[in-house]
């Protein structure tokens, strides 16, 4: 049946090997036994995104929670992974389960497992639902049974989401942002949804890339600089202000200025950050993952904030914003998330406020960037995916402590981290980060710095030195 293990954010393996019904089916189960082990609200929400059999697969896993007693609300179509989120949220239910594989290669699919307050389900939770997986005999009842017996309904919960989305922008900037605006939805479940949130503004927004389509146009629905050639393309086309992608469940964002630049992550994050800083005024903590760089703890120590820096996964982001007073989190892959909004990435938010930023500031999104970076330097960052399965991360993490170069890049090396893989910090705040992905079969290659001619030096040294330890 194949070994069922949740990683950084759920569990994802490749339809018809080892994402199976009857697997789906063993997870379900071992969800249900989960909560109806849990005292108090039993009541679940269960959604599903636009990949290959997902909504065959969401209808399954209510099948079998309802057969355990379990009430679940079934999301009417195909949402974003915050919508689940906000469910949990309005309804105050026990938690969710969302059937998507995300940002991976269209042969995946995957679940997600969101707790009480929204966010993902930390380690200890999941390890405890791997440990009951055949414990019990699936029960399965078909959904008409059980929706008689009142314990499911197919409710729209996208509506109800986007109020919360435009509650937490300035409607009056909103409604008089006056934008060429081109959006790529990346064929997945964000599309249509930017467009409704503007449809009162002034703004013009051109859609590329409309879902159904479960091959991804032959991409894997991540918003990466390689996956938005024809966003970029089609800004510069139009003389677009803004091109914006969400992925494919649309809970990551990516930016295009007006030039046609794809914007890295780091830059993203950041402009975000010194958005809600300085532009709405507003104060709290940031936590960010190891794999984000050096602009958001400048921007931070420039205005008094505390920065947390955290493993990988929104998870752990989500954490810091339970446990303190965290106005914004985020990580290298394009999710990030608002005090005040939901215990989850939000990459419809993400973009909109992009769309807010620029009417308050009154400026083209490139001039935006350089004030930025002139204020608190320049990024160059990049991410080499080396195909690696079965790495065991402590004996790379080991094997790279005992021997690593004095310097990186013509830098010497100031600092190293075992957060989350191993992190040289080099003297001038450039870095390198090497780490096995843990949603996919793969090494990571992470480095920023303040030209490209060091962050090629960087990168190149980098995948040697990763090739070498695994």
């Amino acid at each position: 049946m194949g070994e069922i293990k949740f990683g950084t954010d759920g569990w994802r393996a490749v339809i018809a090997q080892d994402f199976t019904f009857a697997n789906v089916a063993r997870v379900a189960q071992a969800v249900a036994d989960y909560y109806k082990g849990k005292e108090g609200e039993k009541k679940l929400v269960v959604g599903y995104d636009t990949r290959f059999l997902s909504r065959e697969f969401a209808e399954l896993v209510a099948e079998v929670l309802t057969a355990n007693d379990l009430p679940v609300i079934l999301s009417a179509e195909d949402l974003p992974t915050q919508c689940i989120s906000f469910a949990i949220q309005s309804e105050k239910l026990a938690g969710g389960v969302m059937v998507t594989a995300s940002h991976n290669p269209p042969k995946f699919n995957g679940i997600k497992i969101r707790e009480s307050y929204g966010g993902s389900a930390p380690p200890e939770v999941t390890r405890e639902i791997e440990a009951l997986l055949g414990k019990s005999r699936v029960k399965r009842v078909p959904l008409e049974e059980t929706g008689k017996k009142g314990l499911l309904k197919r409710e729209d919960i996208t509506e109800g989401y986007l109020e919360k989305v435009k509650s937490f922008l300035d409607s009056d900037l909103i409604e008089r942002a006056h934008l060429k605006v081109v959006h790529d939805p990346m064929f997945g479940v964000g599309d249509g949804l930017i467009e409704k949130i503007l449809e009162t503004s002034e703004c013009k927004v051109l859609t590329i890339h409309h879902k159904y389509n479960p091959g991804f146009g032959g991409l894997a629905p991540e918003p990466i600089e390689e996956n938005l050639e024809a966003l970029k393309i089609r800004v510069k086309e139009e003389k677009a202000d803004l091109g914006l992608a969400t992925d494919g469940d649309a809970d990551r964002a990516g930016v295009v200025d007006d030039k046609g630049r794809y914007l890295t992550t780091h830059q993203v994050f950041s402009l975000l950050l010194l958005y809600l800083v300085e532009g709405r005024g507003l104060r709290g903590g940031v936590a960010k993952t190891v794999s984000l760089g050096y602009q958001p703890k400048r921007i931070a120590d420039n205005f008094g904030l505390s920065l947390d820096e955290v493993p990988v996964g929104f998870k752990f982001v989500c954490d810091k914003m339970l446990e303190k007073d965290v106005l914004f989190g985020g990580e290298e892959s394009g999710g990030y998330g608002y005090r005040g909004h939901l215990m989850e990435r939000d990459g419809i938010l993400s973009c909109l406020l992009f769309v807010e930023m620029l009417t308050r500031l009154g400026k083209p999104l490139s001039r935006i960037l350089e004030e930025m970076e002139a204020r608190f330097g320049a990024s160059f960052f990049r991410r080499v995916d080396l195909e690696r399965s079965g790495v065991d991360k402590e004996r790379m993490i080991k094997a790279l402590s005992l021997s690593y170069p004095s310097s990186l890049g013509g830098v010497p090396v100031g600092e190293v981290k075992t957060l989350d893989g191993i992190k040289f910090v080099m003297d001038d705040g450039s870095w390198l980060l090497i780490r096995p992905s843990g949603t996919e079969p793969k090494v990571r290659v992470y480095a920023e710095a303040p030209s490209e001619a060091q962050l090629r030096r960087i990168v190149d040294e980098g995948v040697k030195m990763a090739e070498r330890a695994v």
